[in-house]
């Protein structure tokens, strides 16, 4: 007799299928917060009370969902690179905004490449 095993049933099953992982339904929340919000369904905060994600929550999404692509685009392949050429790529990205950076930024570039370089 199996005690204690109703997730081998149909009903646990359709269950376990529903309830999830927490962090999963969390990921399907922020993916549908930036499908409305592209579609134009609703505004940015209006699609996030809609879909109970908080402002962190969805910024940490996006900034995985970044990382992710950035995998793909750099190597061509889902294969860890190192940090240093993380940092190469997001201090590239943040330089591309600014066409006269100041002294004050190149330095606290120079600061943090210099702490990844340790890390690394």
């Amino acid at each position: 007799m199996l005690l204690g095993r109703n997730k081998y049933t149909e009903s646990g099953y359709i269950g376990a299928a529903l309830i999830g992982n927490p962090v999963d339904q969390l990921e399907q929340r922020c993916i549908a917060v930036r499908q409305s919000v592209k579609d134009h369904d609703f505004s940015y905060v209006e699609a996030l009370d809609a879909y109970q994600v908080s402002d962190a929550d969805y910024k940490a999404f996006l900034g995985e969902d970044l990382n992710r692509n950035i995998f793909i685009s750099f190597s061509g392949t889902t294969a860890p690179i190192k940090t240093i050429d993380y940092f190469a790529i997001y201090e590239t990205m943040l330089l591309s905004f600014i066409a006269h950076p100041s002294e004050r930024v190149k330095d606290l570039f120079k600061a943090l490449s210099e702490e990844v370089k340790q890390e690394a």
